[in-house]
Protein backbone atom coordinates (compact mmCIF):
# COMPACT_ATOMS: atom_id res chain seq x y z
CA UNK A 1 0.00 0.00 0.00
CA UNK A 2 1.45 3.34 -1.00
CA UNK A 3 1.06 6.68 0.73
CA UNK A 4 -1.65 7.90 -1.60
CA UNK A 5 -3.87 4.92 -0.86
CA UNK A 6 -3.31 5.30 2.88
CA UNK A 7 -4.28 8.98 2.68
CA UNK A 8 -7.47 8.10 0.80
CA UNK A 9 -8.41 5.50 3.41
CA UNK A 10 -7.86 8.00 6.24
CA UNK A 11 -9.99 10.59 4.47
CA UNK A 12 -12.87 8.19 3.73
CA UNK A 13 -12.89 6.35 7.05
CA UNK A 14 -11.82 9.13 9.40
CA UNK A 15 -12.19 12.67 8.14
CA UNK A 16 -15.49 12.46 6.24
CA UNK A 17 -17.68 10.98 9.01
CA UNK A 18 -16.06 13.17 11.66
CA UNK A 19 -16.70 16.32 9.62
CA UNK A 20 -20.30 15.33 8.87
CA UNK A 21 -20.94 14.66 12.54
CA UNK A 22 -19.31 17.89 13.70
CA UNK A 23 -21.15 20.10 11.21
CA UNK A 24 -24.48 18.33 11.82
CA UNK A 25 -24.11 18.64 15.60
CA UNK A 26 -23.21 22.32 15.36
CA UNK A 27 -26.08 22.97 12.98
CA UNK A 28 -28.63 21.21 15.16
CA UNK A 29 -27.42 23.11 18.23
CA UNK A 30 -27.97 26.37 16.36
CA UNK A 31 -31.34 25.26 15.02
CA UNK A 32 -32.53 24.19 18.47
CA UNK A 33 -31.64 27.64 19.75
CA UNK A 34 -33.11 29.62 16.84
CA UNK A 35 -36.23 27.71 15.74
CA UNK A 36 -38.25 28.25 18.94
CA UNK A 37 -37.62 31.99 18.63
CA UNK A 38 -38.71 32.13 14.99
CA UNK A 39 -41.65 29.72 14.93
CA UNK A 40 -44.42 29.07 17.39
CA UNK A 41 -43.73 25.42 18.20
CA UNK A 42 -47.29 24.23 18.76
CA UNK A 43 -49.02 21.69 16.55
CA UNK A 44 -48.02 19.40 13.74
CA UNK A 45 -46.72 22.21 11.50
CA UNK A 46 -43.79 22.76 13.83
CA UNK A 47 -42.87 19.07 13.68
CA UNK A 48 -42.76 19.21 9.88
CA UNK A 49 -40.60 22.33 9.95
CA UNK A 50 -38.30 20.77 12.55
CA UNK A 51 -37.86 17.55 10.57
CA UNK A 52 -37.27 19.48 7.34
CA UNK A 53 -34.65 21.62 9.09
CA UNK A 54 -32.88 18.50 10.41
CA UNK A 55 -32.84 16.89 6.95
CA UNK A 56 -31.55 20.11 5.40
CA UNK A 57 -28.87 20.39 8.08
CA UNK A 58 -27.75 16.81 7.43
CA UNK A 59 -27.58 17.36 3.67
CA UNK A 60 -25.59 20.56 4.13
CA UNK A 61 -23.22 18.77 6.52
CA UNK A 62 -22.64 15.99 3.97
CA UNK A 63 -22.03 18.54 1.21
CA UNK A 64 -19.62 20.55 3.35
CA UNK A 65 -17.68 17.44 4.38
CA UNK A 66 -17.54 16.28 0.77
CA UNK A 67 -16.08 19.63 -0.29
CA UNK A 68 -13.45 19.59 2.42
CA UNK A 69 -12.49 15.96 1.77
CA UNK A 70 -12.33 16.60 -1.96
CA UNK A 71 -9.73 19.31 -1.30
CA UNK A 72 -7.76 16.87 0.90
CA UNK A 73 -7.92 14.06 -1.70
CA UNK A 74 -4.43 13.33 -3.07
CA UNK A 75 -4.30 13.95 -6.80
CA UNK A 76 -2.04 12.01 -9.15
CA UNK A 77 1.29 13.64 -9.97
CA UNK A 78 0.77 13.26 -13.72
CA UNK A 79 -2.56 13.54 -15.49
Amino acid sequence: MNGSMAAKIVIVVGAFPVLVHAVFTGGTLLLNAILPLVFDLDGSWSEIVGKAAMIATFLLAVRFAFGVCRRLWPSPAVR
